[in-house]
C-alpha cells in the first residue's frame, strides 16, 4: 500500500506526513491554515483531540518537523509573542498532489 511504502522510502516528506496520526492530524491543521496567517502551537494544541497527542507530544512534532526543514516558524505580526507554523513550500505542494490523489481514488 502507499501508506507503508511512503513509511519505506527515503522521501523524508512522505515519511514525516505518514509517521503518525497525530503526524498527519498535525500537517492538515498547519496545511488548511497555510495560505492564511498559519496556526500557533496552542491554536494546534486546541484543535487535535488530546488522544491522538498530548501537548508534548504536539511539540515534539513540531520541532522535528522544523529540523527537517518540513515546518516554518514565523513571529506573528500581531503579537510578537506568538510563533505561527507554516508548511515549506516544498512540502505543501506534497500535500496537495496527495490531497489531489486522494479526491481522484474516492471519486473514481
Amino acid at each position: 500500500s502507499a501508506l507503508y511504502s511512503s513509511l519505506l522510502s527515503s522521501n523524508k516528506h512522505g515519511k514525516f506526513f505518514n509517521k503518525s496520526i497525530l503526524h498527519n492530524a498535525v500537517i492538515m491543521e498547519i496545511f488548511s491554515n497555510n495560505s492564511k496567517l498559519g496556526i500557533s502551537y496552542e491554536k494546534l494544541c486546541l484543535n487535535i483531540p488530546k488522544t491522538l497527542g498530548s501537548r508534548s507530544s504536539i511539540q515534539n512534532l513540531l520541532n522535528e518537523g522544523l529540523d527537517k526543514k518540513i515546518l516554518i516558524k514565523i513571529e506573528s505580526n500581531n503579537d510578537k509573542r506568538i510563533k505561527n507554523y507554516y508548511l515549506s513550500e516544498d512540502f505543501t505542494q506534497m500535500v496537495v498532489d496527495w490531497v489531489k490523489k486522494q479526491k481522484f481514488i474516492f471519486n473514481s
